[in-house]
Formats: structure tokens, sequence, C-alpha cells
């Protein structure tokens, strides 16, 4: 009688290797979160890439032993370790980045404050050197440096045409302009007193201040090549902007003058050659 044969019996795979493997795939995904979040990360890319890895480790959950609650966020220590490494991160970049701000709006100002200074320097030697302290004077206000010269030294009375020999005034201003070359701006305002006028040229105060502040202007620019018109601009407030009431004489004196605003042009950008 013949002898049946055995039928080999199937081998079973072992499976056990799944489980170590993918504990290594949720820590390189880990480091690679890690590595991320210590570059350059936006709102958007961070939300997905949280998102994914929420996802991973969920699904992950049966052949890892981790478990995620979809309701309640990852409970696992390390997940969450990772997670607050990358929120610690972002605070640090955050603060590091307005830090850096600060400086840089500190050195702006500081820069900004060295022109000005700079800059009335010079004016007032030129004050001092051709004894015009009672004519012209010059003060630091909120926006730069406020230039104030007296309408008798430039103008006849009742006319916007600058006198013989004082186009000098214009060209030393001009000349510190263009050595500011470029960084600084001008911006020139004619003021009267409140005495009506009425001329065959100009019918109010208000057309006289406009004429002279563009005429001073004019001479400012045209006596030195060097300067950039576009960096200068003229305004007329008749007497409605007096600095002193005008009740008397030498009130309305101080009322007739000429001004020039002298302030940084681009003041949020910082000079990168200082």
């Amino acid at each position: 009688m013949a002898k049946r044969r055995k039928k080999p019996q199937e081998e079973h795979v072992d499976e056990t290797w799944l489980i170590p493997y993918s504990d290594l795939l949720t820590l390189l995904l880990a480091l690679f979160i890690v590595l991320f979040a210590s570059s350059s990360v936006d709102a958007k890319k961070f939300e997905q890439m949280g998102n994914a890895f929420k996802k991973i480790v969920e699904e992950g959950a049966a052949g890892n032993q981790a478990y995620v609650s979809k309701g309640e966020g990852p409970d696992d220590p390390n997940v969450n370790a990772v997670l607050k490494a990358m929120d610690e991160q972002d605070k640090k970049k955050q603060a590091n980045e307005e830090e850096k701000a600060k400086k840089a709006a500190a050195l702006l100002k500081k820069q900004n404050e060295e022109k000005i200074e700079a800059f009335k320097k010079q004016i007032d030697s030129y004050i001092q050197a051709e004894k015009l302290g009672t004519k012209m004077m010059t003060k630091y206000s909120d926006e730069g440096l406020l230039i104030t010269i007296r309408d008798d030294i430039l103008f006849q009375s009742g006319s916007a045409e600058l006198s013989a020999g004082k186009r000098e005034i214009a060209k030393e201003i001009g000349d510190l302009f263009a050595q500011g070359k470029g960084t600084m701006e001008g911006i020139v305002s004619g003021h009267t007193d409140n005495v009506p006028i009425s001329t065959s040229t100009y019918s109010s105060n208000w057309e006289l201040s406009v004429a002279r502040a563009v005429n001073f202007m004019e001479a400012i620019i045209q006596e030195n090549n060097e300067v950039n018109p576009g960096e200068f601009s003229a305004r007329g407030y008749g007497e409605f902007k007096p600095v002193a009431k005008n009740d008397v004489a030498t009130n309305r004196e101080k009322n007739r003058r000429v001004e020039i605003m002298v302030r940084p042009i681009n003041p949020d950008k910082l000079d990168e050659d200082k």
C-alpha cells in the first residue's frame, strides 16, 4: 500500500519588523519637522506640516502603539515635545525680529538727527559770519530743522523780487542741500502780517506769500546746479500762521518771514554707508 505524501506546510512570514520600522519612520518625520521649524516657516506651511504629521501619527497608531485623539490632539510625549520645541523656536524667532527692528529704528533716528545737526551747525556758522543773528534764525522742530528769515533782508515792502545781493543766502542754503547728496528735502513757506495789501501785482497777502516762497525756492535751485529741484516744494500761508500777535509793529515784523523746513528724505530708510 502506497504511503501518502505529506503536504509541505506553508511558512508564515515574520512581520514583527513592521513595528520598529514604523517607529523609525515616525522618528525620521519628527526629525524633519524639527529641521523644518529651524528654517524659514510661514504660517500656511506650518499648518500644513502640522496636519500631515498628526495624520501620519494617527494612521500609524495601531502599528507603533501610539494613540492620538482626533478631537484633542497628540497625547504622545515625544510628539508633544516636538511641537513644543517648534513653538518655542517660533517665539524665539519673533523676539529676535522685534529686537532687530528696534535696533534698526534707533539707528535710523540717530542718522537723521546727525544729518539735521550737521546742517544746523553750518547754517549757524554762516549766520554768525554774516552778522545776521537778528534777521535769520534756526531751531529744531518735530519734523527736522526750521530756518526762519525775516522778509526785510530778502524783499522790498509789497514785493516778491529778491533784493540785490540777497541771493547769496539762497546760494548758501542750496550748497548745504547739495552736500547732503539727496538725503534732505526743503519746504519753503511764505508768511505775511495782517495788514491788507492790494496792488497791481498781488491782490492779497496770500498771493504775496506764495510768490515769495516760490521765488526764494527757485533762487536756491538756480544758484547751485547740483541741487535736485525734486527735493523742494513751496507754500504760502499769508497772515494765517503768525508767530506773534499782529498788534504792534515789532510783532508784525516777526510775522513777515520766509521759512525753510529741512527734513530727511526717506525717513524710514537706513543709510547703508554708515
